[in-house]
């Protein structure tokens, strides 16, 4: 077989290319430290290296996850110290008034450093990162709180089946609930009302929907927006006062725990004015106390304070050795304002005498010394002296002094009225007022968010929870923390000792319950840590395997090079002796 010069010189040209490309690889592999650089290099290891890869990438961002939602834990369990810490210090105020060392004035001035205790527990319940709530669940909802229910109740048309509702400041039209007459549960009832409110056309049209539950013995409406810009408020409709919604509480979303004006009318009043629901105008100057709102005419008002001492006076003529040991307000809503006689007919036996309206509360009640002795709103407790008991003709007078906030105000129907950061909407309906006729207004705190819980992923089909809902840590099923601080407040500002006592208690059972949740939180964060660790040791066995499978051997890598830029020379010079000695050459 005959070889030409010119194959000759072909062969060692691509000798010469190959040597240089292999030498280009090498020059790469040593310069990324890597010994496969794309899947043409080697398939197999390529997806194993692809594989490790993507598993490193998922465990850097669960860890990137855990570290966020430690930061979410810690943050929750530095508050709820800085809370527990409140709450010792307000237990620490309960323990040292309820002692008969401290007269009324005093507890008057520790009530405001627990009203400021209070503010800061609150303010800690709402503490957000990066723009969310810590406590909230996941999401905040404005809502109207109706009053207290009794169930079941009977809608008929044309009676009281109709409503009138606002939503997120979009009002509805009417409202119809029945064609007939039906009795509905609470359930019943709630879920007739969402489904009737949510068809409006109105609403509809403006994209606004409603939540309705009953809850425990009343009905919440719930904006289904989100944020400040959500609320809700019965406006109008034949429905209203049968339905608990002449009155009750209004509240935005725009934080997870809400002070709240819950409204209502006076069992007694004649008139024919409807109550809406009360807000919160301006948190910065709430007192925390109770009010009433009563008419001297059908045109003009005045508002009262009616956290108070209740004052009981012991008959000078009495015969009997028993006496006063306490008294206070156990429902603010049920005050009547008036004077009232605790007139023994023997004993052992009492009755209750309204002397302002000149009728009976109860009688025949039997007398148990040291027990309560209640009837519109208020508690009285007296106890037998050394000397026996009462005797039939003892009395006592008990009255109350409401502080005065505003007086002879005029009445508009519609126009809304505010007082000391809280704001009503009465409105004439059957009529307007009558003289007499009172509108209770009663503070509280009201949880906004929901039972969502934000969690994160810490492995396949593995998410660890990094909060915990706001009404499971500031309450329990028989304990409401910030229900106890107000009642403890208001027990201070009216001189009532069982009052304190009670809130007392309430306070015991929240220290121990937020020690609870403290310790969940971390447990928590404890899992996480575990999981951490998981994680790392995970990562660093992958970035292993990488190692293995896809860094070089760069001795060996530098030898290569170095053997193959041997080549190319040795190539080159080869190449350039045959084309010396070629007819190429002579030719040329």
């Amino acid at each position: 077989m005959r070889v030409t010069e010119i194959q000759t010189f072909g062969i060692l040209v691509n000798n010469l290319q190959r040597a240089r490309a292999r030498s280009l690889e090498l020059q790469q592999r040593v310069s990324t430290g890597r010994q496969v650089q794309e899947p043409s290099d080697d398939p197999s290891t390529f997806n194993h290296i692809l594989h490790d890869k993507t598993s490193v990438a998922a465990i850097e961002q669960r860890l990137r996850n855990i570290s966020f939602g430690q930061t979410r834990l810690d943050l929750s369990d530095r508050i709820l110290m800085g809370v527990a810490d409140s709450l010792a210090r307000i237990q620490e105020l309960a323990v040292q008034f309820r002692s008969d060392t401290n007269g009324p004035a005093e507890r008057v001035i520790g009530s405001a450093e627990v009203r400021q205790l209070f503010a800061h527990m609150q303010q800690s319940a709402n503490t957000d990162l990066n723009g969310q709530p810590i406590f909230t669940g996941t999401s905040t909802h404005g809502r109207a709180t109706g009053l207290s229910l009794t169930v079941p109740v009977t809608l008929t048309d044309g009676v009281n089946d109709t409503l009138v509702a606002e939503v997120d400041g979009v009002q509805s039209g009417t409202i119809d609930l029945t064609s007939g007459a039906e009795t509905l549960t609470g359930q019943e009832l709630a879920s007739r009302i969402q489904s009737r409110i949510n068809a409006d056309a109105t609403l509809v049209g403006a994209g606004k929907t409603v939540t309705v539950t009953f809850e425990s013995d009343r009905l919440m409406i719930a904006s289904d927006a989100h944020g400040p810009f959500s609320q809700v408020a019965i406006v109008g409709g034949t429905g209203r006062s049968g339905l608990g919604l002449a009155g009750g509480s209004a509240t935005t979303g725009e934080a997870p725990f809400a002070l709240t004006a819950m409204v209502s009318s006076a069992s007694g009043n004649t008139g024919g004015a409807l109550a809406g629901q009360g807000r919160v105008v301006d948190l910065n100057v709430t007192t925390l106390d109770d009010y009433m709102i009563r008419f001297t005419s059908a045109t003009s008002y005045d508002v009262l304070d009616v956290t108070v001492p209740v004052k009981t006076v012991r008959n000078p003529s009495n015969v009997g050795d028993v006496g006063v040991m306490d008294a206070g307000i156990v429902a603010a809503q049920q005050l009547t304002l008036h004077d009232y006689q605790i007139q023994f007919t023997s004993p052992t036996q009492y009755s209750v005498l309204d002397v302002t309206a000149g009728s009976t509360v109860s009688a025949g009640n039997t007398f148990v010394s040291g027990g309560p002795i209640e009837f519109d709103g208020i508690r009285v407790i007296l106890a037998n002296g050394d000397q026996g008991g009462p005797q039939a003709g003892d009395t006592f007078d008990i009255s109350m002094a409401p502080r005065a906030v505003s007086v002879d105000q005029p009445y508009a129907s519609g126009q809304p009225i505010t007082f000391e950061g809280l704001g009503v909407t009465l409105t004439d309906d059957t009529g307007t007022p009558a003289a007499g006729d009172m509108f209770s207004i009663v503070t509280g705190m009201q949880y906004q968010g929901d039972d969502g819980v934000h969690a994160i992923e810490v492995g396949p089909d593995q998410t660890v929870p990094t909060n915990l809902p706001g009404n499971q840590i500031f309450a329990s099923e028989t304990l409401d923390m910030f229900a106890s601080v107000k009642q403890l407040v208001r027990s201070l500002r009216t001189n009532d000792r069982t009052g304190m006592t009670e809130a007392l208690g309430g306070l015991n059972g929240s220290i121990s319950h937020l020690g609870t949740k403290q310790g969940e939180i971390g447990a928590l964060s404890n899992r996480m840590t575990v999981s951490s660790e998981q994680l790392d040791s995970a990562k660093s066995f992958y970035i292993k395997m990488l190692s293995e499978t896809e860094d070089i051997d760069l001795a060996k890598a530098i030898s290569d090079l170095t053997l193959q830029q041997y080549a190319i020379e040795a190539a080159s010079r080869t190449l350039t002796q045959v084309f010396e000695n070629s007819l190429l050459n002579y030719l040329r």
